[in-house]
């Protein structure tokens, strides 16, 4: 119940282009393997009601331990729109493979950048370490929904805003000069229409700092990718209690 939760909320693993039936069986391969290293549970004598209950508990820590996992992805849909936004293309929306919804083109960038970068450095095998490791730190059933956790996550939550300011900021900043050197610029020549004819400029000074930042972009995703098997640990320390 935890793997197969938590594959229907993996980045890369829980994308729209993935069929179900590949997801189902990744959770009970992953389940499997991680079972092989878990002592032995007995459910005899448990009565069907508390069995229920222990099922829907570890699909939940699933769905949260996923949910901590995913967060860095959604910092690039702040990024991607701060971007899109910053250099007029907010309006020009693709299909996202990875999502369920459409978004902006520097997003869907960010997003394949990063899901590239989370295999081809090797992260989704640290992450079935984490996943197996969250066994020994949250044991079966063990799980505790109280403020400690909540406190947690929303602390991580919130630092998904500042990753996003920190990916978006080049291109944020760039736009901020070109606006203030074309307010300027209608100050000098009132006759000029700035705001129309700043577009094309912003765009195409958006486009030429988003290709020459790409690099750093990387470096950024690539550290806080490699914490995702950290995250996942904390969150299944969180809920414990």
């Amino acid at each position: 119940m935890r793997t197969s939760a938590l594959f229907a909320t993996l980045p890369a693993f829980s994308a729209t282009s993935v069929p179900v039936k590949i997801r189902i069986a990744l959770g009970a391969m992953a389940a499997f393997f991680v079972a092989s290293s878990q002592p032995q549970v007995t459910l005899d004598g448990w009565p069907l009601t508390q069995l229920i209950l222990l099922m829907g508990s570890e699909i939940c820590v699933g769905l949260l331990l996923g949910f901590a996992s995913k967060l860095f992805f959604y910092a690039l849909d702040v990024a991607g729109s701060l971007v899109s936004i910053q250099i007029g293309l907010m309006m020009s929306m693709d299909i996202n493979p990875f999502q369920s919804n459409q978004s902006a083109l520097p997003t869907n960038i960010m997003y394949q950048l990063a899901i590239v970068i989370f295999f081809a450095t090797d992260m989704h095998h640290w992450f079935f370490v984490g996943l197996s490791k969250s066994f020994e730190v949250l044991p079966m059933g063990q799980a505790q929904f109280n403020g400690n956790f909540l406190r947690d996550i929303i602390a991580m939550t919130a630092s998904i805003f500042s990753v996003g300011l920190l990916i978006a900021g080049p291109i944020m900043t760039v736009s901020f000069v070109l606006l203030l050197m074309f307010s300027f610029l209608g100050r000098a020549v009132p006759q000029m229409n700035v705001f129309s004819e700043s577009f094309s400029f912003r765009i195409l000074a958006g486009i030429i700092v988003f290709g020459m930042t790409c690099d750093l972009m990387a470096e950024h995703i690539v550290h806080f990718v490699k914490g995702i098997p950290l995250d996942l640990m904390k969150a299944a320390a969180s809920l414990r209690g």
